[in-house]
């Protein structure tokens, strides 16, 4: 699942919905650029309030959502969307996959492995370790979502080569010529989004003084 992203700022977010009304790719991040400087980033985490592009009145605009779906049968809130869940018409997904597509702009997302690492005796302890993936030459991750009711949440399916050696999941990361079929296509052709194995990514791991509170936090 993906319980962790990197928000982009208000000017590469105007530039995302600015490229989708004009029907050309998003500009690459400054961070995927090797000759300028990392710029510090945000991390959403689940239950902050993040940004996502939506058609709004047959515009494109930008609206701010609260990650995760309260519900009555859990204390946290599902903050992801299997695919096949909502295609094979889970109640709870219906009503956000037909009227509330969205997409969730990101600069980078984060996958857990749990691993067995030595603690200085013949036995071994798990430990769990987080992967940042990209895109290639820093293109920004159009992310699919749901959203209703001021929630948001992002949609999952089976991951491609690069993910599935780290977890068993990612998030729907779209080809900028997706982004129309996932906003105003018809729910019978959503299908052919779930490969993901044409999308490249790259994971490296993540330094462990990058983990920080759960909320918005500079890394």
């Amino acid at each position: 699942m993906c319980g962790r992203f990197t928000v982009l700022t208000k000017e590469e977010l105007a530039d995302v919905v600015e490229s989708i009304r004009q029907r050309r790719a998003p500009a690459s991040l400054i961070r995927g650029r090797e000759s300028e400087p990392l710029q510090p980033r945000l991390q959403a985490r689940p239950g902050n309030e993040v940004d996502a592009v939506a058609n709004l009145n047959g515009d494109v605009v930008v609206q701010q959502f609260m990650w995760g779906f309260s519900v009555p049968w859990n204390s946290r809130p599902v903050i992801n969307t299997r695919l096949e869940s909502a295609l094979g018409g889970t109640k709870m997904w219906s009503g956000p996959l037909r009227e509330g597509r969205c997409i969730v702009p990101a600069a980078s997302f984060f996958e857990p492995r749990n691993v067995d690492v030595p603690d200085g005796s013949e036995t071994k302890r798990a430990a769990r370790q987080s992967y940042e993936f990209t895109q290639p030459d820093g293109l920004t991750l159009l992310i699919a979502g749901v959203q209703d009711a001021g929630c948001v949440s992002i949609v999952t399916t089976q991951p491609n080569a690069d993910v599935a050696p780290i977890h068993q999941r990612m998030p729907l990361v779209l080809a900028f010529e997706e982004v129309p079929l996932w906003l105003q296509g018809e729910i019978a052709d959503l299908a052919s989004l779930a490969d993901r194995s044409a999308v490249p990514l790259t994971g490296i791991l993540e330094h462990p003084r990058h983990n920080g509170p759960e909320q918005l936090s500079l890394f």
